[in-house]
């Protein structure tokens, strides 16, 4: 048995049972990690009162997530590439879920800060290793439906958190709802559990055995699709075109990251305060974020069934676009209707950018190093996760924080011509002209 054939029987298989557990249990895993980020940006003008902190070091505290989250996508992208993506994945949740809880007991900055660097780790090192173990287990043809249905658990998160805020924060105040996030998090592991390890990872290892289960397990639990295992010999012939590490695709794909990240997490740390500053009413400004980020669930779905239709140049490049526009636009509303409008428009658009990098990224790296690859640029490109939260206080002397939406909007905008560039050649072209990268 080789990758060839592990490739050629997954392609093969029509949508069943299987893949309903892989992507309720992938999206149990995204859901912990949204509601994680999205509590902190509900909660932190409780927290900046409470502890008696300036926007500034809100906005570090929020950075300081981000900076985990690059250290956990390096380090546990190669750990995946060595010990497996299940084992990484279940690691990584108890990491996160453990801090998650301690985060609510947090007394002053330096706690918070520390905290939030650690739940970063273990949420940074899930991240990548959800989008290759999708990428790995999934069908083709079935692949941006995979990565969309999972996804939207991430958005449920955004919509949910504020909903969990609405009761529980007027009884035990912003460190209770941080008591409640290791609930979803029990789900996460046991789902887990029940899912195999990657049989590509495997058969690479030389367990074929193991990788031999894991296929049976994927088989038993999908229905056969009649003629489509010749689809699948072309497609794992695609999908061995991936590149290496060291070349300049990798850093083209580190720069669509970081501003992809950038305006993502600017956008998802700071839009309800946004909200809750022109709309005062703690409880109508929770139930306000609430709706707009069903745009989000949105972006995900239509995602999940339409995007297969476009090229990943054509899906790619609207999402930047409608996401870039939206964010603008926010930006420049002066009243709540519009924010709420243009809001929702740019979480559908947070929606089409996840959608789009993640089915897109793991197959421009070789099988051997995509956990690493995708560690690598999802890595660096926290450092625009990084800075995104941080630039509203930067920015907000000159011009509030609407002024930080536009400049998410512009980065977002600047991603198209990136995109444009990484289409112009495959990887394989990228591996003839540097053959001894690594």
């Amino acid at each position: 048995m080789d990758e060839a054939e592990v490739r050629r029987r997954i392609d093969a298989r029509g949508w069943g049972p299987f893949f309903n557990r892989l992507w309720v249990a992938s999206g149990l895993g995204w859901m912990a990690d949204a509601m994680n980020i999205a509590a902190l940006g509900l909660v932190l003008p409780l927290i900046l009162t409470e502890l008696g902190l300036s926007r500034a070091e809100g906005g570090m505290i929020v950075s300081a997530t981000f900076v985990g989250f690059m250290v956990g996508a390096v380090v546990t992208g190669k750990l995946a590439d060595l010990y497996g993506r299940r084992t990484l994945l279940i690691a990584n949740i108890v990491l996160f879920s453990g801090a998650a809880a301690l985060v609510g007991f947090a007394q002053n900055f330096w706690m918070l800060l520390l905290l939030r660097f650690v739940q970063g780790v273990g949420m940074g090192g899930e991240f990548p290793i959800i989008g290759t173990y999708l990428n790995e287990l999934s069908p083709r043809r079935y692949r941006e439906r995979l990565v969309g249905l999972t996804s939207a658990f991430f958005s449920y998160a955004f919509a949910l958190i504020p909903l969990i805020g609405l009761f529980l924060v007027p009884v035990l105040g912003w460190r209770g709802l941080f008591w409640s996030l290791i609930i979803p998090v029990v789900f996460a592991v046991w789902a887990r559990r029940a899912l195999p390890e990657s049989p590509i990872f495997l058969v690479r290892k030389g367990q074929t055995e193991a990788a031999e289960a894991a296929l049976r397990v994927i088989e038993a639990g999908s229905a056969e699709a009649g003629n489509a295992a010749a689809r699948g010999l072309a497609a794992a012939a695609r999908d061995g075109l991936g590149g290496k590490v060291k070349s300049g695709r990798t850093l083209l794909l580190v720069a669509l990251w970081i501003l992809n990240f950038f305006c993502q997490y600017g956008f998802a740390s700071w839009i309800p305060t946004a909200i809750v500053q022109k709309n005062p009413d703690i409880s109508s400004g929770y139930l306000l974020t609430s709706i707009l980020f069903t745009g989000m669930i949105a972006g995900y779905l239509l995602s999940s069934f339409w995007a297969y239709k476009l090229s990943a140049k054509m899906f790619l490049t609207f999402a930047f676009l409608e996401f870039g526009l939206s964010l603008i636009l926010f930006g420049l509303s002066s009243n709540i209707g519009p924010m709420v409008v243009f809001g929702w428009l740019a979480a559908a658009g947070y929606g089409f950018t996840t959608i789009s990098t993640y089915a897109y990224t793991p197959l421009q790296f070789e099988t051997r190093v995509r956990g690493t690859g995708m560690g690598v640029v999802t890595g660096a490109g926290r450092i625009g996760a990084i800075t995104g939260p941080m630039i509203v206080g930067w920015l907000n002397p000159v011009g509030g924080v609407g002024a930080s939406f536009i400049a998410f909007g512009v980065a977002a905008l600047l991603a198209v011509p990136i995109i444009l560039s990484l289409e112009r050649h495959s990887p394989a072209e990228d591996q003839e002209r540097a053959p001894r990268a690594a």
